[in-house]
């Protein structure tokens, strides 16, 4: 499924994901346990520490990141997993 959402350079992609009602696979929200990996199709971000337990530099070469720890620098399309399913739509930041 195809979805978008609108995110501030000043949080996570898990972050603007969560607050326009797009919920994206996590669990400890600390880059340290891998769940929220995404992969980074195109764009650029701003990746936080991380444990390299959650995300490995092989995983960087082939653009994955961790949601919880990235943010965008540029406008971006990632391919990630959600909970629930969604229809093909853009989530808009609430008013």
């Amino acid at each position: 499924m195809l979805a978008s959402f609108d995110c501030a350079g000043d949080e996570s992609l898990l972050e603007g994901a969560a607050k326009c009602g797009l919920h994206l696979f996590s669990n400890c929200q600390r880059g340290e346990c891998g769940s929220c990996k995404v992969r980074i199709k195109s764009g650029q971000i701003k990746l936080e520490p991380f444990m390299l337990s959650a995300l490995s530099m092989a995983e960087i070469d082939a653009d994955y990141t961790l949601a919880c720890r990235s943010f965008p620098r540029t406008e971006l399309v990632i391919v990630a997993e959600t909970v629930g399913s969604t229809q093909a739509r853009h989530y808009p930041r609430p008013a």
